[in-house]
């Protein structure tokens, strides 16, 4: 569990460097411009089993994480969601410290490629 955690903050602490902030997060302490958002899903009994560590929109595109240690293994809840997840379109991973670089290489090209213009200021106007 202890390398999980140390893996995970790892990822957080690159989201930022990219752009990729937590809910709530202060914009002025924004380093970078932002291109995403992040919430980190704590387990419990609260929360219902195999919903993925980390849940995000980049640019437009929804991502979840699910942040294993090197000798991790994923549960059957754990891949029916994340299967789920790209089958609605959206970019679901499980994510291994051997995997980390090519993750950073990915989702980089593929905030590269998007070009998004968000829709918010109009749907603002649609849900007064």
């Amino acid at each position: 569990m202890a390398e999980e955690k140390l893996f995970e903050g790892k990822v957080k602490k690159w989201f930022h460097s990219v752009g990729i902030y937590p809910a709530g997060f202060d914009e002025n302490k924004m380093e970078v411009k932002e291109v995403g958002w992040y919430t980190k899903i704590w387990g419990g009994g609260y929360q219902k089993a195999g919903i993925p560590d980390i849940i995000a929109c980049v640019k437009g595109q929804f991502v979840s994480v699910e942040v294993k240690a090197s000798n991790g293994t994923a549960s059957d809840l754990q891949e029916l969601n994340t299967n789920r997840i790209r089958d609605s379109g959206g970019h679901g991973v499980f994510l291994y410290p051997t995997g980390f670089e090519q993750f950073k290489e990915d989702l980089t090209n593929m905030m590269d490629a998007l070009h998004y213009d968000s829709y918010a200021p109009q749907l603002q106007e649609v849900y007064k």
